[in-house]
């Protein structure tokens, strides 16, 4: 079994290496009309509807974007419950680390740590 498993994997590897190279889609020429870039440039430019709405005589804009509030209230509930459930998640399995540095030996010289002579240093 496991030896058919390694030649269908074997079988599957030359399948997929088969083709090394990287082959692009055939070239194409490009064919604008200048009549639809004109017409794209001009809708670009029309100025569209704000998404307001006019209440006694004033207009307010959609905060909401037009979904309503209550679900916005559900998303906002949705968003802290499921970030809540994720640090309770990353606190559960957290691997606790040792806060302070390992103790190693005192305190030693550049010179004495690396065999160097500061002689040499200070003569000119």
């Amino acid at each position: 079994m496991a030896r058919a498993t390694a030649l269908v994997l074997l079988a599957a590897a030359a399948c997929l290496l088969r083709n090394l190279a990287f082959v692009p889609a055939p070239k194409t020429t490009p064919t604008a009309d200048p009549a639809v870039a004109a017409g794209a440039a001009v809708l670009a430019t029309v100025p569209m509807g704000a998404d307001a709405f006019v209440f006694k005589g004033k207009e307010y804009f959609d905060v909401f974007y037009g979904i309503e509030p209550l679900a916005w209230a559900f998303c906002g509930f949705v968003i802290v419950y499921y970030g809540a459930a994720l640090k309770n998640a990353a606190t559960k399995y957290a691997i606790p680390i040792d806060r302070a540095p390992p103790k190693v030996g005192g305190f030693q010289g550049k010179e004495i740590e690396n065999n160097e002579d500061m002689e040499k240093f200070y003569k000119k």
